[in-house]
């Protein structure tokens, strides 16, 4: 859900990263039914996905065995280490200047996997498909799901969700990279792997659909729509949208 809050000459907008991926990467028109408070039943796709991925969690907890990661550690950029998965919390905070008003965007969330190596910050987002095939002919991720792996690599990291000041911890690095991977539902195998080292035109990509989804947040701008009705039929969303099509 979207939040705004104005507190003396400051706007704050929160939400999770998420919501930030969908609206701009999917359909701008789930911002406002967002702020609404509006929740969608969800689709028996996300349900079995977000299954998936908490018998993952159980496998790696069961069979992995991670070694604690000190402080110190962390801190030195050549010290390859491993989070355990969907252990670490993430938050990005993007001020912006508007003319009529200063704006601070607070984008939360929890990431699949988070490593170091070889001196490169790399985050891992898994997506979970009941028929990985539709996947074999594209060449890059849809732009929801980039979208939020470049949130994340630009966030600030903690071990607990709700985290106070000084809970938060950057991982010096080289280069970041990015990596989704296509995953089987029903056997949980990557099936096919999207990565790329973070460059100047994904930053700059990640900043303008940032400010976009603010502008649209604060109704300085509207909307923009795809006007796609297969997006819309695929939507959980549908049947609570007047801009469906």
């Amino acid at each position: 859900m979207i939040k705004i809050n104005r507190e003396n000459d400051i706007t704050l907008l929160s939400a999770s990263v998420t919501d930030f991926a969908d609206s701009l990467g999917y359909c701008e028109y789930k911002i406002p039914l967002s702020i609404q408070g509006v929740k969608p039943k969800p689709s028996q796709s996300l349900i079995q996905g977000t299954k998936a991925h908490h018998e993952e969690e159980r496998y790696e907890q069961e069979y992995v065995e991670l070694e604690p990661i000190s402080i110190e550690q962390i801190k030195d950029k050549e010290e390859d280490i491993e989070f355990a998965r969907e252990n670490i919390h993430s938050t990005l905070m993007v001020p912006f200047e508007f003319r009529s008003e200063n704006v601070l965007v607070s984008l939360s969330g929890r990431i699949d996997k988070i490593m170091r190596i070889n001196e490169t910050l790399i985050v891992q987002d898994d997506k979970f498909a009941g028929k990985p095939q539709i996947y074999d002919l594209k060449t890059q991720p849809y732009p929801s799901q980039l979208l939020q792996v470049l949130a994340y690599l630009n966030s600030s990291y903690a071990a607990k969700r709700h985290a106070n000041h000084e809970d938060y911890f950057e991982m010096p690095h080289t280069k970041k990279k990015w990596q989704i991977r296509i995953c089987d539902r029903k056997t949980r195998e990557p099936y096919k792997i999207f990565s790329g080292f973070q460059d100047a035109f994904s930053l700059h990509y990640l900043h303008t659909s940032l400010e976009k989804f603010t502008t649209i947040s604060l109704g300085i701008t509207n909307p923009e729509h795809h006007n796609s009705i297969n997006k819309c039929n695929a939507c959980n969303l549908k049947s609570l949208c007047d801009q469906r099509l």
